[in-house]
């Protein structure tokens, strides 16, 4: 019986064999590391949108930009975003429009979404404050 595998006698199908596998090995060990530090982004939107496990979704966000930070790694596009909107969320109106604003200066095609977004946080700004002007304004005519 023949056997056809790896038969000593078929020298050229050997070696084509070897080449195979070494290019192949090659070209996995070749392979080119992504130029985002991604860190938990992904699990992180699962979280959030499938899972809706909000607390483990922001801590995966908030891991994955200070990571990044901290070993001048490139942040992933949207994390700054997605960061600005969770604080647009917990009413810290500033800290959204910074990290807007880094992810217009990092990701310079998403700045006109950017721009629109922080001047949707102002005018929410602004709408409250004049919502608090007549409020005042009631306050100190009823005082004595």
């Amino acid at each position: 019986m023949k056997n056809n595998h790896y038969s000593l006698s078929e020298p050229k199908q050997n070696y084509s064999r070897c080449m195979m596998l070494v290019v192949a090995i090659g070209l996995v060990g070749c392979s080119a590391p992504s130029i985002y530090h991604w860190g938990q982004f992904e699990d992180g939107l699962h979280d959030r949108y499938v899972s809706q496990n909000h607390p483990q979704a922001d801590a995966y966000l908030l891991e994955t930009i200070t990571k990044a930070e901290q070993e001048n790694l490139r942040i992933p596009p949207g994390a700054y975003a997605d960061y600005g909107f969770l604080l647009f969320k917990r009413g810290d109106r500033e800290g959204a429009i910074a990290y807007f604003e880094k992810e217009k200066r990092f990701f310079p095609e998403s700045s006109a979404f950017m721009t629109k977004l922080i001047e949707r946080v102002k005018q929410k700004e602004s709408d409250s404050a004049e919502k608090q002007q007549p409020q005042a304004a009631m306050t100190q005519g009823t005082q004595p």
